[in-house]
């Protein structure tokens, strides 16, 4: 499992459906102009905070739903010229599973996972399966949405956020494993649903 990798997309609506474009930069006389091209695959980005990079200009609207996607193998790609930021190339047939949830624009500031009960991110925030968070269990979750990659979901899994006052890390600092009396709080994300493939 060490080999796999998580990238993320935006998308407007709750949808399972990949891309296979990608947004480049071409010059055009004096002036440089994106340009849509088709690739073997679709373009992603690596960290979920990273997810606004992906719009081509301010008047885009604000993605509603997220994407994070589990692959085996990708590709550099020079995301729009920025040297201080590149996507990934992600070919479809890499592709392990995928999880759409929703988000929410923090005024032009990035992108969050949209609850309603437990916060989305900050101290003693982990992120789990609804299928590992069963009641008197103990949960096996990862500290950041950039980390899903190391844990398994089931097809028609939803994505779930705990609030705990204790955990513990396992051997690669990896996952956390967090006793069900150390739990303070649990919410499953209504609007998220994994496909695995």
């Amino acid at each position: 499992m060490d080999n796999l990798q998580m990238v993320f997309l935006g998308t407007h609506t709750f949808t399972f459906a990949l891309p296979s474009t990608a947004e480049m930069e071409v010059k055009e006389g004096w002036a440089n102009k994106w340009k849509t091209v088709d690739v073997p695959g679709f373009e992603a980005v690596f960290s979920f905070h990273s997810l606004g990079q992906l719009h081509l200009s301010v008047d885009e609207p604000t993605f509603l739903c997220a994407q994070a996607v589990c692959v085996s193998e990708i590709k550099d790609w020079h995301f729009r010229g920025d040297e201080e930021f590149s996507s990934v190339l992600v070919s479809h047939e890499m592709v392990r599973w995928v999880l759409c949830f929703p988000v929410v624009d923090e005024n032009g500031l990035g992108y969050a996972l949209q609850t309603h009960t437990v916060p989305p991110d900050g101290d003693d925030i982990f992120y789990t399966f609804a299928s590992a968070a069963l009641p008197r269990a103990p949960v096996h979750a990862v500290p950041d949405l950039d980390n899903l990659k190391f844990l398994s979901p089931c097809p028609g899994d939803k994505l779930a956020v705990v609030r705990a006052r204790d955990w513990e890390w396992d051997g690669l600092f990896n996952t956390v494993y967090i006793l069900p009396q150390d739990v303070i709080e649990v919410e499953i994300v209504s609007g998220s649903e994994v496909r695995v493939l």
